[in-house]
């Protein structure tokens, strides 16, 4: 397992040590305003959680990372661009993983982004069926996380996500299980 997230953090690093401009894209600059709008919070949000294009994300890698009953896992999700108070916006997906089990999901997502960099954490509810996979309590459960993703010029994500399933207690029983993905995100146009 340590080899296998060696190997993860290896690709992710030498991807970003590539030769890529990490300025902002719209040369955005407080110091181009006046003193008095300097510390604006719309503006900071404008400018940092603000409107991006829709992504349409595939990620592989483990499920269940850190327990005995760990498998290859995979997830497709759409991540709407458009977002509530320009900071929240909605997003589904599927996972599964080798071991039959499959996770479909709804939730809400932000991205908070520095230059070429973005972070975007979620939450979201679905449905999960086990499969032959990891008895996870019951059907219904949560599924939130972190992404940590390089912007390439075109618009495209690459990255590195941690995300963790459980029923927060509904379930009688609660195990819960984590997931290490490599993504990639493709922009869409809308």
């Amino acid at each position: 397992m340590k080899a296998f997230l060696k190997a993860i953090i290896g690709v992710i690093l030498l991807f970003f040590s590539l030769n890529y401009p990490l300025q902002a894209k719209d040369n955005y600059s407080y110091a181009d305003k006046p003193s008095e709008d300097n510390n604006d919070v719309s503006d900071y949000l404008d400018h940092y959680v603000s409107n991006n294009p829709s992504y349409l994300g595939f990620g592989v890698g483990s499920f269940d990372t850190d327990h005995s009953e760990m498998s290859a896992a995979g997830t497709i999700e759409f991540r709407y661009g458009k977002k509530l108070f320009n900071a929240i916006g909605p997003l589904i997906g599927i996972m599964g993983n080798t071991d039959g089990g499959f996770f479909g999901y709804g939730g809400i997502y932000g991205d908070i982004r520095f230059w070429n960099f973005a972070i975007t954490p979620f939450f979201s509810v679905g449905g999960y069926d086990q499969g032959g996979s990891k008895n996870l309590g019951g059907i219904f459960n949560f599924r939130e996380g972190i992404t940590f993703a390089y912007e390439r010029d075109n618009g495209d994500r690459i990255g590195i996500r941690y995300n963790h399933i459980s029923s927060a207690g509904i379930n009688k029983q609660n195990p819960g299980e984590n997931e290490l993905l490599v993504t990639y995100d493709i922009a869409l146009p809308f």
